[in-house]
């Protein structure tokens, strides 16, 4: 009898026993066998963009400006007046014509020996017949360019044939702008060019005259360039 009892009690130790360690296995599973996974956090999720208050409309990026066409140069023609010149070391009176560049406000005078100007191919032209020749003087303006980049670019036009001096500065002491000067010859005529910056735009005065008109011509264009400005 006693060890019946005796038997009972280790069966029943041995119960307990089993039933406690399945206890900790359930409590330590693993989720990968199959026992229960640990609570993961859930994901974030992104924040929305504020959105305008009722009743306001979303701002609106600046459109880009739009590209302003170019100038197209014109020429107003003044009035007729005397001025004092020099002409071969002697002081003469001379009639001047009084002209202006437009937009530009660009203003000089010319004698009235050349003819009135016109408008070709973006520059106003002036023109003389002296004897088997036609004397001219002609203008333009290169808008925002530079003097050096302004005369290199006019150079250009003198490299087939021409047979160029050596270019020099013009100070302000002429009409109070800065600029560059540089001669040429062909075909026995005097060829040439004065550039001028007048306030940020370059201005660009070509001109063509006979051998034997030198001395005349000389004078016409110093008149003329003397009297080149911006009118306020």
């Amino acid at each position: 009898m006693w060890k019946q009892w005796k038997w009972l009690a280790i069966l029943a130790a041995l119960a307990i026993a089993v039933v406690g360690c399945g206890a900790a296995d359930e409590g330590n599973s693993d989720p990968k066998d199959g026992g229960a996974a640990s609570e993961q956090p859930a994901p974030e999720t992104p924040a929305e963009s504020p959105e305008a208050p009722a009743g306001e409309t979303p701002t609106e990026q600046p459109a880009e400006p739009a590209e302003q066409p170019a100038k197209e140069l014109g020429v107003k023609t003044g009035e007729t007046v005397e001025i004092e010149s020099e002409i071969e070391g002697m002081k003469e009176t001379v009639k001047v014509v009084e002209y202006t560049l437009t937009p530009y406000n660009i203003s000089y005078v010319l004698r009235d020996l050349l003819s009135a100007p016109k408008v070709e191919n973006g520059q106003v032209v002036h023109t003389a017949k002296m004897g088997d020749y036609t004397a001219s003087v002609w203008l333009e303006v290169k808008e925002g360019m530079s003097l050096d980049q302004a005369v290199e670019e006019v150079r250009k036009s003198y490299a087939d044939g021409y047979e160029a001096s050596d270019p020099a500065d013009i100070g302000t002491e002429l009409n109070g702008y800065v600029g560059m000067v540089q001669g040429y010859q062909k075909d026995e005529q005097f060829h040439g060019f004065h550039v001028f910056d007048l306030n940020g735009d370059a201005v660009v005065i070509h001109h063509t005259y006979p051998y034997e008109a030198g001395d005349g011509m000389g004078a016409i264009m110093s008149d003329m360039l003397k009297s080149l400005k911006v009118e306020k």
